[in-house]
Parts: structure tokens; C-alpha cells; sequence
């Protein structure tokens, strides 16, 4: 079902620090952007008419992408920059700015308003009213028109919930019950609707650092994206999460949270040593009420979702919030708390279990990002491959005769270690190529002779598996070295680096500098060591298995600015291993890829969610609204038949990881969910099969 102000959520905040912004400022930050991008990415785009139609179009989307701020007029007035915004950029104008800001200021303004009128009149959910296609994609003529799509939009997040939340025998209830039910619980949802598009307006509108660098930043940041889907524009923050996302330790309060029943969220449990934990105030299930940033103004959070509370805490790494919590007696206490950079979490590294069936044990090593280490003088230690190779150790121990290594839902990270890791699987050689702006290819190695495992390898891929996972997952099966397993990969295959915001620098001293601002930027290709090239097509499994991915994944081809792909010669001195016997393999699990239901059901899935369905009107009356959840859910997902535990395996915690267990009981929960995770897991059980069959 339509979730309604998804766009809303989008754009919520850009996590900002403490920086004055004027217009002049952010004109000379798109300057030196562009400035940029020409010197250091592979392939600049040249920033003309149709760069500026692209921007034009991307700020609206960001900024008012369900078309309910701006007016027809609006987009008239600000039409006189469409194709002449390169002309802004490049000389630093600021005239297209300020009209934005002044437009956008005057609008979010007025919409706050035009809800608190809203909510003066209850509304008849039984009264025949949709939100037609024409109202839904088109921008309002008139403010009374703006009025109306909000009440609409309002009208219809309130009945989205309620259809969501209905019980089970909603239908078997009499009439008068149906009516009853749905309004003791309308008007709740109807208040929670409009506290939330008037929370997200407000929070723009009070953005401590103001509208100004609001935009700013939008503004650079579309103009990023508009060279490739991989260049961005980093505020400080934003550039600490990516960071952190790459294995540096990520900035937490250390609460994790749940939906209250009732609305609104619950602490579900502190992270010891946390912030939180620290503070002796926190219990599980405490409430958030409100929270306000310092400098900021409270936002009532009683009725947030999870999703919203979290873009709101995300604002900043480094000011202080204070928190309203109502504790479980019903006292009201004042929380402040400060981020601190904490160790991630267990489930952000690597895991290990050993699969024992007849005869056999396959280890398994789940992989969920090639992070690598920042600490100084410790470089490579603690980063994936280490860890990787850490576990296989472990598991040799154990005497298996395979090994699956799952980088599923991967979406890549440092290069370096993904050519590391390759290297525990393949002798001393190249791994894969790079190519600049320049002709010069560069061979990418892996400078360490001998393996840490040499038997038989399975590597799991699906749709988001991406980037270094590619680079990883093509170099294996280009060495024959490992079966790949699953469904094609994302198709990226282009490499990035994180620069300060200073046309002075070069890629020898770029590390020594400090700004405020960041770019990061594609600087060159990946290709394989065939000379073939993952970007678009990504990598291709050698046993292809249906997901349900395929159905939602936006791929590398279908962003809009993504590089095209080229190829270029193998590498002369790349020396493959014997071949693999894929058809055989392929053949032997087929059978029982075709009389699985789990996977029969995915392919049907599939093929009903790629039928294009037309744009159709909202319904905003309860009838109508329960007869199109009725026909969303004949579509749904839901009826894909959950994964069983597998009979073929029991999964087994290596000895080193039971020792550890023994001695966190959080730790041991977290573990036996993800132990019935992978023993339910479809691919990991066709996996098992074929490393079965390969058994040295």
C-alpha cells in the first residue's frame, strides 16, 4: 500500500555542525564543487542546459517531491533558472537561491497553518472522496488547492495505518462493529498523521542552523548526484557516517528502540558503557516524549514512528539532546545526553557457524561490509579480512570440508580489503584493474604468496551485493576459485574517494587537509581481471537462484547518471585455476530449486510485480480503502512462504564463540536468532548442496 509523505521523510535534515551559511556561501561551495569534479572524476559531465534541467528537477523532488508546498505559480517563477542554473553555478550567482529559500520559507510557513485548520473539522471517513493521479503528481494551482491535497494527503496517512493495523476478522465484524472500531481509533490516527507532516515542516522550519543551510546543502548535494549516483556533497557529519559505515567507530546514544502500542516508541535496551547506559536515567521501556537539540526548539515525539525519530536523532554527532522520557510509573524525567563513538555493534562484523549434517561440516561466514581499520598503527589488524581469516582459523579447527562465504545485502566498502580478502583464497597475482581519466591501467594485487583456505568455496550474491563484494565475488570466479551462488549483483564498479572542499589539493596531500565541507567523488573504473567490467550488469551467478529482491532492487542501470560500461584488456599475467565443474553443479541442485516452494512462490512474485500497474486514485473513504488493502494484499509478499528450518544441517557456534557466549546472556540471544536465521536460509541450503557435492 502507498505509503503517503515518504518524500517528506527524505529530506527531513542533512546532519549539520554549527555553520554559519549564507547564499554567497553556498554559490561559492557549488563553485568549488564543480571545480572539483572537473579535476578529479573519471568521466566529468559537462555542466550545461541539460545539468541544469537535472538539478532544477532534483531540488523540487528533494525538497517537495509529494508536490504539496509549491504552487503551479511557484514552479513558474523559478522556471526562469531551468536551464540556466550552470550559468549560477559557475559564476557564484546567488539569485536562484535566494528565490528558492524566500519561496520555500513562505510555503512551509503557510502549509503549517493550512493543518491547524485542517484539524479544526473532523473528518467523514465514509464520505466517497479519492485522491485522484491528477491532484497526486501535479503541483496545486492555488494555495486553497494546496490546502486541499494536504487534507487529502492527512485524510489518507490516517486511513494507510488503519488498514495497515486492522485486526485479522475485521471483515466478519457486523457493520455497526466495523464502524465502532474504526472510530475509536480514526481519530488517534488522524491526529498522528498530521503531527507528523507538521513535525517535519517544523523541523525545517526550526532547523537550528537555518533555512538557508537547509537548502545550501541540498542544493550541493543535487549537484553532486547529477555528475553519478556515487559522487556526493559531505557535510562533516555526513561524511563521520560514511565513515563509520567503512569501520570507524559510529557516533551512539546506545538506546535501541521499539514501537509503543499505543504510539510513539519505547527503549527496548541500552548498549552497556553507552551514553545512555551511563546516564543511570534510562529503563527499558521508558517513552520518548519530546527532545530538543541544544539551541533547537522541543519536538513533541509522543506519536513518532521509528523511522522519523531516527532521522531526527541523526541531525548531529556532537551537540547535546535532552529527552523526555516518561518512565513506567508515569514520572516525567529530563534526559541529557551526547553522542559518543562506540564499537559497533556484534551484528556489523563478522560471524561464523559450522553447518554438521551427514558427514559433512560446511562453515559458514557472514560478511555484512568490507569495513576496514582506522586506528593508527593498527592498520589492517581489525579490518575484514583479518576477521575473515580469523574465523576460517576457528573453523579449520572444527574440520570442515567447505566453506560458504555469504555477502548478501553487502554493499561494498574499502577496495583494500576486498583485496585482501581475495588473497586468503588465491596465490600472489592480480585481483583487478583500475582506470582513471588517463589511459594508464592499474593493476590491482594481492601481494601475499599462499591461501588460508584452499577447499571448496561457495560465495552467496544477491541484488544488493555491490561494489567490493563485486570486486571480490568476480575475481573468485574469474580464478575458478570459488562456485558463485545466487542472484546478479548490483553493478557498480567504480571506485570513490573522500576530498576536502579545496581546489588546491592534490591526491598527495589531500589527507593533511581540514575543511569543512567534503566531496566524494568517482575517480576511476573497476574491471575485472578479464577486462570485463561489473558496472550495469554486475556479476553473474554460476547457479542462478530466484529472490524476491528482483522485484523492488533499483539497480546501477536504473539510476539515471550512472557511467556506461566499457571494457578493456585482460590482465597479462592473471592465470585461472582449473575450471570448476558449474554445469554438473548447476544440474544437481536444479531439481530441487524447481520443487521448492519457497522459491516457486518468489518466481511468481516476481513475475505478478513486474506487470506494470497503472497509477490509480486514492480512495479516502473506509469502504473503498478496505477493498483496495484486500486487493494490495492479493499481491503482497506476504504470501511468499517463509523459509523452514533446513533437515539437512544443524547449526553450530564454533568452540571459540561458545566460550564467549557463555558469558553474555544478550549476546546468546542475538546469536540464537541469527543461528535460525541461517538454518531457515533457502540459499544457504542450496549452498550447503553444492558444497556437498564438491567435497574435496
Amino acid at each position: 500500500m502507498k505509503k503517503f509523505i515518504s518524500v517528506l521523510i527524505a529530506f527531513i535534515i542533512s546532519p549539520l555542525l554549527l555553520r554559519c551559511q549564507t547564499t554567497d556561501k553556498t554559490a561559492n561551495e557549488a563553485f568549488v564543487l564543480i571545480r572539483m569534479v572537473n579535476k578529479f572524476h573519471v568521466e566529468p559531465r559537462e555542466v550545461n542546459g541539460a545539468f541544469s534541467r537535472n538539478v532544477f528537477t532534483g531540488i523540487l523532488d528533494k525538497t517537495d517531491g509529494d508536490r504539496i508546498f509549491f504552487t503551479k505559480n511557484d514552479i513558474s517563477r523559478l522556471s526562469v533558472y531551468r536551464a540556466t542554473l550552470d550559468n549560477e553555478i559557475k559564476h557564484r550567482k546567488t539569485g536562484y537561491l535566494s528565490l528558492f529559500i524566500n519561496i520555500y520559507r513562505q510555503r512551509l510557513k503557510q502549509a503549517d497553518s493550512m493543518i491547524d485548520e485542517i484539524n479544526k473539522k473532523p473528518f467523514d471517513f465514509y464520505a466517497t472522496e479519492k485522491l485522484t493521479v491528477a491532484e497526486d503528481t501535479s503541483y496545486p494551482p492555488s494555495l486553497a488547492a494546496a490546502q486541499q491535497k494536504l487534507y487529502k494527503i492527512i485524510k489518507a496517512g490516517a486511513l494507510d495505518e488503519l488498514t495497515d493495523n486492522i485486526p485479522g476478522n475485521f471483515k466478519s465484524f457486523a457493520p455497526a462493529k466495523q464502524k465502532k472500531y474504526a472510530d475509536s481509533v480514526i481519530v488517534i490516527l488522524r491526529k498522528r498523521a498530521a503531527s507528523s507532516v507538521k513535525r517535519r515542516i517544523n523541523n525545517i522550519l526550526q532547523n537550528p542552523y537555518g533555512i538557508i543551510q537547509y537548502i545550501g546543502d541540498i542544493y550541493c548535494e543535487t549537484i553532486a548526484s547529477c555528475f553519478d549516483p556515487h559522487t556526493e556533497f559531505f557535510p562533516p557529519e555526513e561524511k563521520e557516517n560514511f565513515e563509520s559505515e567503512l569501520g570507524r567507530q559510529p557516533f551512539k546514544f546506545g538506546f535501541k528502540m521499539k514501537p509503543d502500542k499505543n504510539g510513539g516508541i519505547l527503549i527496548d535496551n541500552l548498549e552497556p558503557g553507552s551514553p545512555a547506559f551511563k546516564s543511570g536515567k534510562l529503563n527499558k521501556g521508558d517513552k520518548f516524549m519530546s527532545l530538543q537539540w541544544e539551541g533547537g526548539q522541543p519536538v513533541d515525539v509522543s506519536d513518532i514512528t521509528i523511522h522519523e525519530f531516527a532521522l531526527l536523532v541523526d541531525q548531529s554527532n556532537h551537540k547535546q539532546i535532552v529527552f523526555t522520557i516518561k518512565k513506567a510509573d508515569g514520572s516525567i524525567v529530563q534526559v541529557p545526553l551526547q553522542k559518543e563513538q562506540t564499537a559497533g555493534e556484534d551484528g556489523d562484523r563478522v560471524k561464523s557457524f559450522v553447518l554438521k549434517g551427514n558427514n559433512n561440516a560446511i562453515g559458514y561466514i557472514y560478511l555484512p561490509a568490507f569495513y576496514e581499520d582506522w586506528e593508527a598503527g593498527n592498520v589492517g589488524l581489525n579490518g575484514c579480512a583479518n576477521d575473515v581469516g580469523r574465523e576460517i582459523l576457528k573453523l579449520k579447527k572444527e574440520n570442515i570440508t567447505g566453506l560458504i562465504l555469504d555477502v548478501r545485502y553487502n554493499g561494498g566498502g574499502s577496495v583494500r580489503e576486498a583485496t585482501e580478502l581475495a588473497g586468503i583464497f588465491i596465490d600472489a597475482g592480480p585481483v583487478a584493474q583500475e582506470k582513471s581519466r588517463d589511459a594508464k591501467v592499474v593493476t590491482i594485487k594481492d601481494m601475499d604468496r599462499g591461501t588460508i583456505y584452499d577447499g571448496p568455496l561457495v560465495i552467496l550474491v544477491n541484488g544488493y551485493s555491490a561494489s567490493a563484494s563485486e570486486l571480490l565475488a568476480g575475481t573468485l570466479q574469474d580464478y575458478n576459485r570459488a562456485v558463485i551462488v545466487g542472484s546478479p549483483t548490483y553493478g557498480k564498479a567504480t571506485m570513490q574517494v573522500v576530498l576536502p572542499m579545496d581546489t588546491t589539493i592534490t591526491p598527495e596531500n589531500f589527507s593533511e587537509k581540514n575543511t569543512e565541507n567534503y566531496l566524494k567523488v568517482t575517480i576511476s573504473k573497476l574491471y575485472r581481471v578479464t577486462g570485463a567490467t561489473a558496472q550495469f550488469k554486475g556479476v553473474q551467478p554460476d547457479i542462478l537462484l530466484p529472490d524476491i529482491l528482483d522485484a523492488y532492487t533499483t539497480k546501477e542501470t536504473g539510476e539515471p547518471y550512472a557511467l556506461l560500461p566499457t571494457t578493456i584488456s585482460a590482465n597479462k599475467y592473471y592465470t585461472a585455476y582449473p575450471p570448476l565443474p558449474i554445469k554438473a553443479l548447476a544440474q544437481s541442485v536444479q531439481t530441487e530449486i524447481d520443487t521448492s516452494k519457497f522459491f516457486n512462490d518468489i518466481k511468481t512474485f516476481i513475475t505478478a510485480s513486474k506487470q506494470k500497474k497503472a497509477e490509480k486514485d486514492i480512495p479516502l473513504n473506509l469502504k473503498d480503502a478496505l477493498a483496495d488493502l484486500d486487493s494490495v494484499k492479493r499481491d503482497d509478499d506476504d504470501d511468499v512462504v517463509p523459509g523452514v528450518e533446513s533437515k539437512k544441517f544443524t547449526v553450530k557456534n564454533n568452540l571459540f564463540e561458545l566460550d564467549r557466549l557463555q558469558t553474555d546472556s544478550t549476546l546468546k540471544e542475538l546469536n540464537d536468532d541469527f543461528k535460525h536465521q541461517v538454518a531457515a536460509d533457502a540459499y544457504i541450503s542450496i549452498a550447503y548442496d553444492v558444497l556437498v557435492k564438491l567435497k574435496p
